[in-house]
């Protein structure tokens, strides 16, 4: 018995010599490269950011302004001042190209003051700054140019009588001499303004 266990065990040992020789070798070839997997899921885009500043950013617009005849009320004359606080008033008195713009009843057309609008008998006029440490606006005149009382069409608001006013830095408005400042819808789209 002794001898059987003895062979069993030689049996063994050479089993395990055989098996450690026949792993140990090279390296065998790598594999083909496997095909691409599918793409993943696309992630949610991103929010909008807000927009940016008008490239004009030293113009100042006012919105339509009501006609306001705060100052003088006549029947054949009347005046209003609109405050302006927006900017200083050294750009305002000595640097600023200062637009106004009349919007009336019963026409889509945009008017430049000074003019007659669309009456014949009227006169809108404005001035601005009169060399006073205090005075921060803008006066706007209406006129009856034949003495005949102004009608609620030419003066009124709730007649569709609105004014607009358009304040251009001189170092914004340099360069621009092609613009045609008497051309509302030309103004406000040179210097992306709303309408």
């Amino acid at each position: 018995m002794k001898t059987t266990n003895r062979i069993f065990s030689y049996s063994i040992i050479l089993i395990f010599s055989i098996s450690l020789t026949a792993c140990s070798g090279s390296d065998g070839m790598d594999g083909a490269i496997g095909s691409q997997g599918p793409a993943g899921v696309n992630g949610q885009n991103g929010v909008d950011g807000q927009n940016g500043v008008d490239g004009n950013a030293n113009v100042i617009a006012s919105n339509w302004l009501d006609a306001d005849w705060n100052l003088t009320n006549d029947p054949t004359n009347k005046v209003m001042r609109i405050p302006i606080t927006e900017i200083s008033q050294d750009v305002l008195r000595d640097n600023t190209l200062v637009m106004v713009y009349l919007m009336q009843y019963g026409t889509s057309s945009i008017y430049t003051v000074p003019s007659a609008g669309r009456w014949f008998n009227t006169w809108y006029s404005f001035t601005f700054g009169n060399n006073s440490l205090n005075y921060d606006g803008i006066i706007i005149t209406l006129k009856s140019t034949d003495g005949v009382a102004l009608t609620e069409y030419q003066s009124t608001a709730n007649r569709g009588n609105r004014f607009r006013y358009i304040l251009i830095p001189a170092n914004t408005a340099s360069g621009k001499s092609s613009i045609d400042y008497s051309n509302y819808n030309e103004v406000i789209k040179h210097y992306g303004l709303s309408y």
